[in-house]
């Protein structure tokens, strides 16, 4: 098995994530836009769910969309940060929520803790960047879904934030933004982990910024800030991050500074839940969840 992104301290990763729930929407604009393109891909797929996971739910934006499309299906978000799930519940789109067959799981990705064939569909917008280990991910995703489920995710490649990455090397020789997973090796992952046709393409999103200020505004708002565990401690000095802005400046065109993300969309088919060998594993079925939903 292949370990991505080791540097990541998950706990740094929840801590910010719960931090933002509350700006989180406001900030959101590329996630956004990336779940609409996500959703359009459901339309070329013949399916009638019965069960829906959104894995890294976030406020609920993609499962809304989800709602819309599957009107009858049972669906179930799943984030890291508990007060993603309270924002969600409480924020503009709790109408979708508190009237429908929707219901909320704090959990970690790398360990989801759904007995075998739980789901038709599980869907990911944007989450698995922050995944230690894809293949981990994927297995349990595998073990989740029924037979002939499928599997719809979105993530960031290796060329996202390049812009970010290059104006922090020339001034600061600490890590600022974490690596992202290649397509392929994404694809090869989801061959290792058992799933069937997997289908992978790419795009690159660029926004522009009239200004750093509002540019990093944004990062820290959705709660994407730099969560490596080797990355710099304390305060930088004033004169370092000056140097940064001016490296930044140099990419700047007539339309701003711009922001650059890969994006990678993936589909692939469930072949049927795996024999999952972790003895301390703790499952729950979708009826005990039910019991706690919120009315």
């Amino acid at each position: 098995m292949v370990e991505f992104n080791s540097g990541l301290d998950i706990k740094r990763v929840r801590k910010q994530f719960n931090a933002a729930a509350s700006s989180y929407d406001q900030h959101a604009v590329m996630q956004k836009e990336v779940g609409r393109r996500l959703d359009e891909r459901f339309d070329y797929l013949k399916l009638e769910p019965k069960r829906i996971l959104d894995l890294g739910c976030g406020t609920g934006q993609m499962l809304a969309l989800m709602k819309r499309r599957y009107r009858n299906a049972t669906l179930v978000g799943m984030d890291l940060a508990e007060a993603m799930l309270f924002q969600q519940q409480a924020g503009f789109l709790s109408r979708w929520f508190s009237r429908s067959s929707t219901l909320h799981l704090c959990a970690d990705m790398h360990a989801l803790p759904f007995v075998a064939g739980s789901f038709d569909v599980v869907v990911s917008n944007l989450a698995l960047q922050w995944s230690i280990s894809p293949d981990h991910v994927f297995s349990g995703v595998q073990h989740a879904l029924a037979r002939g489920g499928v599997f719809m995710f979105s993530t960031l490649g290796p060329d996202s934030l390049i812009e970010l990455r290059q104006a922090w090397r020339e001034v600061d020789p600490a890590p600022h933004v974490h690596p992202f997973v290649d397509m392929h090796d994404l694809g090869d992952a989801l061959v290792r982990t058992g799933f069937v046709d997997p289908v992978m393409d790419v795009e690159r999103l660029t926004l522009m910024y009239a200004n750093l200020r509002d540019l990093l505004h944004d990062i820290k708002g959705v709660g994407a800030g730099n969560a490596l565990i080797n990355r710099r401690k304390g305060l930088l000095a004033r004169s370092r991050f000056k140097r940064f802005e001016e490296a930044y400046e140099a990419f700047r065109t007539d339309q701003g500074l711009p922001l650059t993300y890969e994006v990678i969309y993936g589909h692939a088919w469930g072949a049927g839940p795996v024999q999952r060998r972790t003895k301390d594993a703790v499952t729950i079925p979708l009826e005990a969840l039910k019991l706690h939903k919120k009315s």
